[in-house]
């Protein structure tokens, strides 16, 4: 019976170590960019495949409409493991459909994204910082992983969410609602 009691304490602990690394989380983003509240998070899904949960963090005034005048973070929380050169090709392809850009532009970002992005693993946190003068500064699990200080990659880019020529408009429309 004695051995049953410092478990129930183990566990308790476990739970609080839980709460604060939760809480934790959900205050990360405006711990890089102060001000940020979160808009409802969303999950994209693919074919009945769930890909990532995404939040985006945005300042009081944010508007979708001209997102790229506004600092925010987008957070992309994975929910299975996908290659970063998987995830790097498929931006190109998605922002191209939200806005034009020549083949030696497309290049360079997909190398910088190639260089950039890791394989990444079911629970894995991705964030991207936009600044509409300073581009975008990428984080793996609250590490930074990688700059991309090209305003017009950046504005393409969020794009893929946030344009209303998006591919994925419920997560923006329900973003939209957030607001």
């Amino acid at each position: 019976m004695f051995a049953l009691r410092p478990q129930r304490y183990f566990s308790g602990g476990i739970a609080l170590l839980a709460c604060h690394l939760a809480l934790n989380l959900v205050h990360a983003s405006p711990a890089l960019l102060p001000g940020v509240q979160p808009l409802p998070q969303q999950r994209l899904s693919i074919w009945g495949f769930d890909i990532y949960d995404a939040r985006l963090w945005v300042r009081p005034g944010f508007s979708m409409a001209s997102y790229s005048a506004h600092a925010f973070v987008l957070e992309l929380s994975y929910l299975r493991s996908l290659e970063g050169s998987a995830i790097s090709k498929r931006s190109i392809d998605e922002m191209r459909k939200v806005g034009a850009f020549s083949r030696d532009q497309e290049n360079n970002w997909l190398k910088a994204m190639l260089d950039i992005f890791p394989n990444v693993q079911k629970g894995d946190r991705l964030q991207a910082v936009y600044g509409p003068t300073t581009g975008t500064e990428f984080l793996l699990n609250d590490k930074v992983i990688g700059r991309i200080q090209d305003p017009l990659f950046a504005q393409l880019f969020f794009g893929i969410w946030l344009h209303e020529s998006t591919t994925a408009p419920a997560l923006r429309q329900a973003w939209l609602k957030g607001l």
